[in-house]
């Protein structure tokens, strides 16, 4: 029990420890994606608050209709908007919820690694290493959502691991199919990018073993639970992309945020102490250099465990290098400057293959060597995750101090452009910098800060046609930042949203709220058709108001059978989280029962 105990306590020590700045100074970070994913963590805890749920966001995003929950990681949002509720004050929350993700991501490398028949040692400073990278540990500096996924991805290796070895058994089946869902939770796209991992050790598997079909059932096992377990991240969105026509993500040329794995040792990409995210990139590019070094030298020595993850790490460092031609790729397929903009995406996967692949290597090489070359690989490991814990909590606390500074305004902590923020007064007194926000960080009134900033995010409305062309962040602001505080809004029950506003005379306005194709909306009670109504180029409605007071009422309507796979999508992950929870305590139950009677 002792030994199991143990790298919890220092998994939980050092995430505090890198948490440490955020802590003792009571201020937050939050970097580009931070508000946006703050503001839907804040929609799920009111909906959770006053039980009043719907595929609308009824009080974010400036209560304009927009459909943003329901396509981005609803189970997994839900869960920490319990989590916001329980912290009480967002600086609270943002404390916690770095630590969870941080110790998810450790114990998670850890778990694998014993797995993988690594040891103690070895396993856990693994465990520290992935715990700072920067898949991991960006979500401290500019609150990455993939991150969160990504700390779960190491579990994508024990499926790995039980193709190769055969191991096709009902709890082995459902490990796969958790370890693609929970990165289908995370992160939709990154989900998409990691699943071909899993090609090779199943066609490795299929050909090694005598019971074909067994393989063959333990897959469709797995598909089966992993899409019941997916239904509320995807129907959402195939049904709103069916029926609308949705504003794409931002385009961004790929060429200008290639980071290249590969350049170790360079004064840009080495800064030891705060300069970067995290050191522990450039431990990440010697190990797949060293691991396929190993694999190519000693192809007969490694097992093909270790050759899959190495080999797969690389990859995915290969491709998210400037070793790809990006510019001719995206010259030729120009949809990728909507869809992976960041040719990192690659790269991040691959810190979880290589991590565990290349000691892996190494272990399988020298396991007929004297002790004494493994007692130096565990010192070199625990050191390497020392120097990345130390230069990590460093870079945390160059941001912390940054925005204690009374002269960073809110755009610069958030590394945002200036024209797509709008600062509202908060208790009367303007908003500029990080000084003026600090009371809301701490304020157990949870909507003062999402009401304070409003940030510009047009993904995914519905409009009538997509112009390439179009600026529409420029839209949205112009649109909705600067129209929105003109008219009251509120929430009623059955997921209600209620727009009102006077007019002087009877005219035609633009309403700054969205209607998708099963939006009902109600103009002064009467019945508006969704599909007749006059758009601006990002959607918003123009509508007839009469003179005096207005009202229009916004309910998104989906079917009973889409409802209710939600509601069944939702259960299936209550049901395999207590699976798994009972099967853990029957084994220990069976070895507490063995060691008795022996």
């Amino acid at each position: 029990m002792k030994k199991n105990i143990q790298p919890i306590i220092i998994f939980f020590i050092i995430a505090i420890f890198i948490s440490s700045p955020i802590i003792l100074n009571k201020t937050p970070v939050l970097g580009v994606d931070g508000y946006f994913h703050y503001g839907r963590i804040y929609e799920a805890a009111m909906q959770i608050k006053h039980a009043n749920f719907s595929i609308l966001n009824l009080y974010s995003f400036q209560q304009s209709g927009r459909v943003v929950n329901a396509l981005y990681s609803p189970f997994l949002t839900y869960l920490l908007g319990i989590l916001l509720l329980i912290s009480g004050s967002w600086l609270r929350f943002q404390v916690v919820l770095n630590i969870l993700v941080l110790f998810i991501a450790g114990i998670s490398t850890y778990y694998v690694s014993k797995r993988v028949h690594l040891s103690e040692k070895v396993s856990i400073a693994l465990g520290i290493i992935y715990l700072t990278s920067n898949a991991v540990a960006s979500f401290l500096i500019v609150t990455g959502w993939r991150s969160i996924g990504l700390a779960f991805l190491p579990l994508m290796i024990l499926p790995i691991f039980d193709m190769l070895q055969g191991n096709l058994k009902l709890k082995n089946s459902l490990i796969l199919a958790l370890a693609v869902s929970l990165q289908v939770q995370g992160h939709l796209l990154s989900a998409a990018f990691a699943i071909p991992v899993l090609i090779a050790p199943f066609i490795i598997g299929f050909i090694q073993t005598h019971n074909k079909w067994l393989m063959v059932r333990y897959l469709i096992m797995a598909i089966i639970t992993s899409v019941i377990l997916c239904l509320n991240s995807i129907l959402p969105y195939l049904q709103l992309s069916k029926h609308n026509i949705l504003v794409p993500p931002t385009k961004i040329d790929v060429t200008n945020a290639i980071f290249n794995p590969f350049n170790v040792f360079t004064n840009n990409d080495i800064p030891f102490f705060g300069n970067r995210v995290s050191f522990t990139d450039n431990i990440l590019a010697i190990l797949v250099i060293l691991g396929i070094t190993i694999v190519i030298l000693y192809w007969k020595n490694v097992s093909n465990l270790s050759k899959v993850l190495t080999l797969s790490g690389f990859t995915y460092f290969f491709l998210g290098s400037n070793l790809m031609p990006w510019p001719t790729i995206q010259h030729h397929v120009p949809v990728i400057l909507n869809f992976l903009q960041f040719s990192f995406r690659f790269t991040v996967l691959g810190d979880a293959f290589v991590l565990i692949g290349a000691p892996l290597a190494v272990n399988e090489l020298i396991k007929n060597l004297p002790d004494t070359f493994k007692r130096t690989t565990e010192l070199l490991l625990v050191m390497l995750s020392i120097t990345s814990v130390i230069n990590l909590a460093v870079s945390v606390s160059d941001n912390v101090i940054s925005n204690y500074r009374k002269t960073t305004t809110v755009a610069q902590s958030a590394a945002i452009n200036p024209k797509d923020l709008r600062l509202n007064p908060m208790d009367g007194h303007p908003v500029n910098t990080t000084t003026d926000l600090r009371a809301a960080w701490s304020n157990r009134d949870l909507s003062q800060l999402i009401n304070t900033v409003d940030r510009t995010t047009p993904d995914y409305l519905p409009i009538t046609k997509i112009n390439n062309n179009e600026d529409y962040y420029g839209l949205y602001t112009e649109h909705v930042l600067e129209k929105h505080s003109s008219f009251n809004k509120d929430v009623r029950s059955h997921g209600i949203l209620h727009i009102s506003w006077i007019q002087n005379k009877t005219h035609r306005i633009e309403v700054p709220d969205f209607i998708y194709k099963n939006t009902s909306a109600y103009l002064n009670g009467k019945k508006l058709n969704a599909t007749h109504i006059s758009k601006t180029p990002i959607g918003t409605i123009n509508l007839n108001g009469i003179k005096g007071k207005n009202s229009l009422t916004l309910q998104y309507k989906a079917s009973n059978i889409f409802n209710l796979m939600i509601i069944v999508s939702d259960l299936s992950w209550l049901i395999l989280i207590c699976y798994f929870i009972f099967m853990n305590m029957l084994v220990r139950s069976d070895k507490k029962l063995s060691q008795s009677i022996s």
